[in-house]
């Protein structure tokens, strides 16, 4: 095989990848903003700036690129949350020498960040809520790094003999403390005059979410 046909072999791998990340770009982008049954296969095409066929090409099914946006939405939310949670491991692995609160704010604000640059995870959340979810149930979605950061947490606590806690309790405050107010923007958290992609209110709200969390923990 010649150079020059490697070359261009290595060019349309490149292309096909280029396309099949706008596709799901747009294809999150339509569904969240519109909705499953309101997006047409050509609308996505349209929005991604390639042919109407391109979407059934790469992906065979509306359904199949709903999924494939799906998973991608969660693979981005894991990375992000695992990165956020990295202080709180951290931490721990340190047997906790320092404040907890340093840490605990850092995996609270960078949860913030992703929800709040990932708008279109929300929606999309907020639909598949609206539907009972079960296009949803396909989708690997497994996600256990909060989970995983809050035990390491737990067990400083138990070499501390301090009262312990149960970390399904804590990740419920951190996720409905991050993730259910900026569902919320419009309605509840617009009635109290709080916007969340504002920075000093979103350092109050980060505070309160840390609070919340050391007085559970039992940890500072």
């Amino acid at each position: 095989m010649s150079d020059s046909t490697t070359r261009e072999d290595q060019e349309k791998r490149r292309d096909a990848e280029r396309s099949r990340t706008a596709i799901l770009g747009a294809a999150e982008a339509q569904f969240a903003e519109r909705g499953f049954d309101a997006v047409s296969l050509g609308q996505i095409a349209a929005a991604a700036g390639l042919s109407r066929g391109a979407p059934s090409y790469f992906f065979g099914s509306k359904e199949r690129l709903y999924q494939a946006a799906l998973e991608q939405a969660f693979g981005d939310r894991e990375e992000a949350t695992r990165d956020a949670c990295r202080p709180l491991v951290g931490w721990a692995s340190t047997g906790g020498s320092a404040s907890l609160r340093g840490p605990m704010s850092e995996a609270v604000e960078g949860y913030l960040e992703f929800l709040l640059r990932r708008p279109s995870f929300l929606k999309l959340i907020q639909r598949e809520e609206l539907a009972g979810g079960t296009r949803l149930r396909g989708v690997p979605r497994e996600s256990r790094a909060i989970e995983e950061a809050f035990e390491a947490v737990l067990s400083v606590a138990i070499k501390r003999e301090a009262k312990g806690f149960s970390v399904a309790d804590a990740v419920l405050v951190f996720v409905s403390l991050t993730f259910s107010p900026l569902t919320q923007r419009s309605t509840f958290m617009a009635s109290l005059e709080l916007d969340l992609s504002e920075p000093e209110t979103r350092r109050a709200h980060v505070r309160l979410v840390v609070d919340q969390l050391l007085h559970l923990t039992g940890l500072s």
